[in-house]
Order: structure tokens, then sequence, then C-alpha cells
């Protein structure tokens, strides 16, 4: 099995939204911010390739809308099959895009224009897989969140044929691990890749980065904040005693953990790059 950091293009976002009430001195260490109190955030996915099923884990932006790219000051954008084929493998190869959620920055590349400027799947030959919660909550959006969804990549969706729901926890495949949870929107889903010697969780947006550890760095964009708080806590004592390797979608500048319990806190127990990993 191949493991492979796949990076999609970084964006900034304001470090208030994305630490929610948190103090800025509590987060700026971790993460400094420019004169407008915007923050570098990450883009980064996986994909995973066992041999017969080759699983991509988000995918970025897309291009569909432009003022999207300026108003998230996307850094250096490229699509999502050029940045695959940078990894020597074609977006025909993919057999499965998991779908963390549709926020337009995790879902935005599953699409391409077409010479008609219509919206056609970016990887034709995968299965998509979305939670059913996740998929009605974007079709029907409350004021709260909608600014997150982008319409035009919403529709397409509800025009693909080749969607696979997730109503439950369970397994897509003996190795990978679905959970999902409901705090920052519902139905997001998070994947855990069990290996031989490991296992890594996708941390997603349950966890974007390494300073999220802090259980009150709670962002804006969750509609439920204390619901979210509940889900990380209980994830991350579960994720210290079985002793996950967390990676962040989000983390600038931190790609990997694992933890360990300091005077009853969770906390970091050594951090570390991600190259890949073949087993």
């Amino acid at each position: 099995m191949k493991i492979i950091p796949i990076l999609f293009s970084p964006f900034k976002a304001d470090g208030g939204s994305m630490f929610g009430i948190t103090p800025k001195k509590s987060w700026e260490n971790y993460y400094p911010s420019d004169e407008n109190n915007l923050c570098k955030w990450a883009l980064n996915s996986l994909l995973i390739d066992d041999g017969k099923n080759i699983v991509l884990i988000d995918n970025g932006f897309g291009n569909s809308d432009q003022q999207i790219l300026k108003d998230y000051k996307v850094e250096n954008f490229k699509q999502a099959k050029d940045i695959i084929a940078g990894y020597n493998y074609t977006i025909e190869q993919v057999t499965h895009v998991i779908l963390t959620h549709l926020h337009i920055d995790h879902c935005g590349g599953s699409f391409l224009q077409n010479f008609s400027n219509n919206l056609e799947p970016t990887f034709p030959n995968a299965k998509y897989i979305i939670s059913k919660n996740q998929f009605d909550t974007a079709g029907n959006p409350s004021e709260f969140e909608k600014d997150s969804f982008q319409p035009v990549v919403i529709s397409a969706f509800s025009k693909m044929k080749n969607i696979q729901f997730v109503e439950k926890n369970g397994y897509l495949f003996y190795w990978l691990e679905l959970r999902i949870f409901d705090g920052h929107t519902n139905g997001l889903i998070i994947p855990i890749i069990h290996t031989s010697k490991t296992s890594i969780v996708f941390t997603g947006d349950l966890i974007p980065s390494l300073a999220h550890l802090v259980l009150q760095s709670i962002m804006a964009y969750d509609i439920d904040p204390v619901l979210s708080l509940s889900e990380r806590n209980q994830f991350l004592n579960e994720a210290c005693e079985k002793k996950y390797i967390l990676f962040f979608q989000h983390d600038f500048y931190h790609v990997c953990c694992n933890l360990k319990k300091e005077n009853s806190r969770i906390v970091p127990a050594e951090i570390f790059q991600f190259s890949g990993i073949i087993y």
C-alpha cells in the first residue's frame, strides 16, 4: 500500500474565523498573521494506492468560480488533474474520491469545465463518496453556512450518477474506516487509514491544524461549536490511547503529529513531516 500526501494550492483565511473565540495571543505563535489578520492555510490531501483501488481524499478549490480564488487568495492555483499528474497518477486511474464535506475548498476540484462551459467530473472513472446528511445539507443550507457551498458545484453533484452515499460509521475497505461527525457541518466524514503498523487519521475540519488541539480553538465556521468541542475531545482521547497519527489537512507549517497526555491534557508527543509511506 502507498500513502502519498497530495498538496493542493494553499490559501489565506482570517485568523479570527479559523480560531473563533480563542485569543490571538494563544494561536499567533503557531500561526502568524499578516497586517490584515490573514493566515496561510494548506490544502493537504492523501492519495492511497492499495494495488487495486486508488483513493483520493478531497481535491481543493477547483476554478469554476474565479472570484472565490481571489477571495481566498489562493496561491499558484493548479487544477486537480495537473496536481495528480505531478505525483505520477492520472485522473482516469482514481477509483474513489472521498469528500469529507462539500465546502468549496474541499470539493471544488471534483469538476472540470468542458468546451460547453458545463461541469463534468474530473475523475471520470471514480465513485464519489459523500455522506448523505452532508449532501442534503449542501442542497438546502442554512443562512449561517450557505456561503461555504458553491451552488454551481452542488448542482453538478446533484446531477452526478456515480455517487455513493455514507449514512453511518463504517468501512469502505478493510483498511479504510469512515467516521461521521456533525459539529463542523452535518455529515463531516473523517477517514482513518489502518495499516499493519499504524493508523493515520485524515483530520479534515475536525482538527484543521496542530493549533486546534487546544479544545477552545473552535472555528467560527462550525455550525455547532459545543458539539464540535465534544466530538474533538472524545476523538483526541481515542487517538491518544490508540496511538493514531494525525495528518492535518489545513496546517501550513505542521503536517503530522502523534499524541500524549500531559497533566491530563492531550498534547503533541512528536511533530513531523510526512513524505509518504509504502507498506
